[in-house]
This record gives structure tokens, C-alpha cells and sequence, in this order.
């Protein structure tokens, strides 16, 4: 379980909790490693949580499709980030969401009850991972809103501007890569794929942007 210990470490879930307790929370939250490959679903829409889920090795894409097979991606996952965490706390509730292994993929699931629930080992890193999951919730809550706020604009240039721009901002620089080829891209954004290729040329040829599959240069212009 060392790759698990690895991730772990580089998760905000597990923030403050001392090296040598890793284990031990891998132990006491009856922790199960899967591996998926390319293109595999992890969880499909509709099925009950699995666990609080850690991304070990590989890259997720969280998604949600509807009856007639139009795909959105809502956001993407990669090593030592942590995914279905509500639908592990709401038992009940069924997925609206599925998940995705964009590449070949290890994915570990904690449990949810053993997370929530003091053991009889009185472990301390119970309290601890407890206010980490609530600033992990507050983190994802904050990238569904900056989806919104790209996703409100009204034609796919002002979308891809505004998601552009948010990239520069969050990398701190304006040459930036980003985690989506160009379906990828449409489907994050709720675009046709042609239509966005051809808004992203128009933009190339007026000296806004260069790009080259994922890595995009941002100019200002005045």
C-alpha cells in the first residue's frame, strides 16, 4: 500500500495527519485499491458510493450524460485527489455523476463510516481528516462555481476566454497547459467541437491565443 501512502500525502484530505499514521488510517478505514483502464467507468451513473474515493496513479474525468449519450464533464481528478466524497456521505442517494478513467487509472476507496465514526483505538487523525473533508468540500464547491461563472457567458468565445483567462490566473502565467483535448474541451464547456475549433482559430488569426493541442499562449491585446 506504499503508492496509496504516496497519494495520500498528497491530498488535502490527509493534510496534518504524520507520516507514520498513514498506515494506520489505511488500516482503520478498511481501504480497497482498484486499477481501470483507459476509458473504463469507475462508476457509472445511477449506482450507490463506493467509499470516499483517492486517485493513486492516472487521471478521472467526473462527467454526467444523458439519455441520449451528449456527455459533460464537470471536472477532472488526478494522483492524490479525492472524488465522490458527497455521494459517500449521502448513502442514499444514487449517482447523478459518473466517473471515468481518462488513462489507466488507480483509484483507492476509503469508508465512509469508518471515516466518520471514532474507532476504538481513539486514532486522532479521526478529528483531523474531518475538517480536512470539510475544506475538500469548500475547495470543490468553489471550482463548480468558476464552472458556472464559464458556462453563463452566452457564445463560446466569451466561454473560452472566460476559462482561458481562469487557467492563466490559477497557473500564474500566460502560457498555459491544460488537462483537456479539444472533445474534452467542448464537452467541460457544453460546446459543439467543431464550433469550437472554428471559434478557436478565429481566435489565433485575430493574435488573441497560439495553441498546440493542449498548451495555449494568451496575448493581451490593447
Amino acid at each position: 500500500m506504499k503508492k496509496v501512502c504516496d497519494a495520500m500525502k498528497k491530498s488535502v484530505l490527509f493534510w496534518d495527519i504524520k507520516e507514520e499514521d498513514l498506515e494506520r488510517v489505511i488500516s482503520c478505514f478498511d481501504v480497497k485499491l482498484s486499477r481501470y483502464d483507459r476509458d473504463e467507468f469507475v462508476i457509472h451513473q445511477g449506482e450507490r458510493a463506493k467509499g470516499v474515493g483517492l486517485v493513486v496513479s492516472g487521471q478521472l474525468h467526473i462527467i454526467r450524460e444523458d439519455f441520449l449519450g451528449n456527455r459533460e464533464i464537470l471536472t477532472e481528478v488526478g494522483a492524490g485527489d479525492i472524488f465522490d466524497e458527497v455521494y459517500a456521505v449521502l448513502a442514499d442517494e444514487y449517482q447523478s455523476i459518473a466517473v471515468v478513467a481518462v488513462q489507466p487509472t488507480e483509484a483507492a476507496f476509503f469508508s465512509i463510516d469508518k471515516m466518520l465514526t471514532t474507532c476504538s483505538s481513539n486514532c486522532t487523525f479521526h478529528n483531523i481528516i474531518i475538517k480536512n473533508m470539510l475544506r475538500v468540500m469548500a475547495q470543490k464547491n468553489l471550482m463548480l462555481t468558476r464552472k458556472m461563472a464559464h458556462l453563463s457567458r452566452k457564445s463560446i468565445r466569451e466561454k473560452l476566454v472566460s476559462y482561458l483567462s481562469d487557467e492563466s490566473s490559477r497557473q500564474g502565467k500566460r502560457e498555459i497547459k491544460i488537462p483537456f483535448n479539444r472533445q474534452q474541451l467542448a464537452d467541460y464547456l457544453s460546446v459543439e467541437r467543431s464550433a469550437l475549433s472554428r471559434e478557436l482559430s478565429k481566435m489565433k488569426e485575430e493574435g488573441l491565443i497560439e495553441f498546440y493541442k493542449n498548451q495555449f499562449v494568451l496575448y493581451h491585446v490593447t
